[in-house]
């Protein structure tokens, strides 16, 4: 149960902040993306800021898929900016940009958003020092329009989240990839894990199907995602705990033990804060 709740945390705190870029929002702006080599491409729109992959494929932009991938689980990838913003102390110019604080801790090289309620960039930090962020040619092509004390700068982030076997064997784990680290366990126990988008289809800004992701795809259609539907199969370590093999519903269907291990279904709907069109 514990770590059913501790799964649905992390799951949920990033996929509502998918699409997340300060006041502005996707649907009155694009970012126009000047940092070289950014770890995927297209980077963030209206069709990226959340993208699914069913049954064990994987986001064609990342290393190759892990050996270790659960066959038939889903995964699924959100954008967003950081939650955490660093505001102006002066209007910015071409290649610099004057900040107070650091709360993000910015470092030379880092991937880094700014915005108003206008307009928004992505670029890469060249230098960053006391009261300044600096933009070269060697980070990025092109140079930065003119920002004011209105902007904020963020930090650009994002969370790949998966299934994959541990040491322990029919015990699997939820791992995440970001922006900031390489594969790390989160929790263990979670056998499989599968994802509906919801998409608005009349305007209204509620879901009105949901479907899964191979049928986003075919659509082209993942800026009319508004939610998520979540649904994780937990298990415990311990095996013969039980005096018959459990039969639950997970995903809306009837799921039958493999062995006399617990078995729990959790399931959530999450609403995007910021919807990308």
């Amino acid at each position: 149960q514990e770590n059913g709740r501790f799964a649905m945390y992390f799951l949920a705190k990033d996929i509502r902040m998918a699409g997340y870029m300060g006041c502005s929002s996707l649907s009155q702006t694009t970012p126009y993306v000047i940092a070289n080599n950014p770890p995927m491409t297209p980077l963030f729109d209206v069709n990226t800021v959340i993208g699914g992959y069913d049954g064990g494929t994987w986001p064609a932009s990342f290393p190759a898929k892990p050996a270790n991938l659960v066959a038939g689980t889903d995964a699924i990838l959100v954008r967003h900016a950081s939650p955490i913003g660093v505001s102006l102390t002066g209007p910015s110019t071409p290649s610099a940009i004057p900040i107070g604080s650091d709360p993000g801790n910015y470092k030379a090289g880092d991937l880094l958003f700014i915005a108003d309620c206008s307009h928004a960039a992505i670029f890469r930090a060249t230098q960053v020092s006391a009261g300044s962020i600096t933009i070269g040619s060697t980070q990025n092509t092109g140079s930065l329009k003119p920002y004011n004390t209105d902007a904020q700068v963020m930090a650009f982030e994002y969370s790949l989240y998966y299934i994959r076997t541990t040491a322990t064997p029919g015990v699997d784990a939820l791992y995440r990839i970001t922006a900031n680290s390489g594969p790390e366990e989160l929790v263990d126990g979670v056998r499989n894990m599968q994802f509906l988008y919801g998409r608005d289809m009349t305007g209204d800004g509620a879901a009105n199907e949901y479907d899964t992701a191979a049928k986003i795809d075919g659509a082209a259609d993942w800026s009319a995602v508004v939610s998520v539907r979540v649904s994780l199969l937990l298990v415990s370590q311990g095996n013969f705990l039980t005096q018959a093999r459990q039969e639950l519903r997970f995903n809306g269907t009837l799921y039958k033990a493999p062995d006399k291990r617990m078995y729990a279904a959790f399931g959530d709907t999450v609403t995007l804060r910021n919807p990308p069109d």
